[in-house]
């Protein structure tokens, strides 16, 4: 049994405040900060950090592998003053269905337009994408919830873009997403609207911030990824 919410990384950019579980979760991704990171505007993301040292081949990567993402480390921040509530777990057949959700709208939005070909082996892949659920943030309690309260919430997470040949982080993004059922990741069903929106957002994001790395944002639909030296 897997706990619910999703891992909180050993570093942190992002304060989450209220009460995790009885502790507070703070995470902040390594590049906050770094002088070799640009920050993203425009991203559709809280937060992007764009390498400004890539190698120079790197603007021809198009082969990604998605790493199962990390689950493995719940975090669920109780709305203030609220005590723990241990019935935030996920089964392993749950925990798969989340896995085949952020696989399928990964793939989805990074190989919208043929940006990029999603590949079945690890070996085959010039970018690696790594996810981590940091935390999951329901508005209301349990009680309240069964009680009638709405049942929404926020989820975070850290999800990083990574040549495969170096290791080096190419791209990276922690982004917050808000959604009416938060309780969807609590009690997971197959093809679940609301987390597979958040999963296609995240998506999208990573995506904008690989092609404006590869300088080749092209869409006209959307104001372009602009980036500037972190102070």
């Amino acid at each position: 049994m897997a706990s619910k919410l999703f891992p909180a990384l050993a570093a942190a950019a992002l304060i989450l405040t209220g009460c995790a579980q009885t502790e507070e979760v703070a995470y902040s991704p390594p590049e906050k900060g770094a002088a070799d990171y640009m920050k993203g505007k425009n991203t559709r993301a809280d937060a992007l950090y764009i390498s400004s040292d890539s190698e120079p081949d790197g603007r021809d990567f198009r082969n990604v592998y998605i790493e199962p993402a990390n689950l493995s480390d719940i975090r669920i921040i109780q709305p203030e003053g609220a005590s723990a509530d241990e019935e935030w777990a996920v089964s392993d057949l749950e925990d798969e269905i989340l896995q085949k959700a952020i696989i399928r709208e990964f793939a989805h939005t990074l190989g919208y337009q043929s940006a990029y070909n999603i590949v079945d082996q690890r070996d085959q892949a010039e970018i690696i994408v790594h996810t981590t659920v940091v935390a999951i943030h329901p508005y209301a309690t349990r009680p309240e919830v069964e009680a009638g309260a709405k049942s929404g919430g926020a989820i975070t997470a850290s999800i990083a873009l990574v040549n495969a040949r170096t290791g080096a982080v190419m791209v990276r993004s922690v982004d917050t997403r808000s959604t009416d059922n938060i309780w969807a990741f609590h009690q997971v069903n197959n093809d679940e609207p609301a987390y597979n929106l958040i999963f296609r957002n995240w998506g999208n994001s990573i995506r904008r911030g690989m092609l404006h790395l590869q300088g080749r944002s092209t869409d006209p639909l959307a104001q372009p990824v602009l980036v500037k030296k972190q102070q």
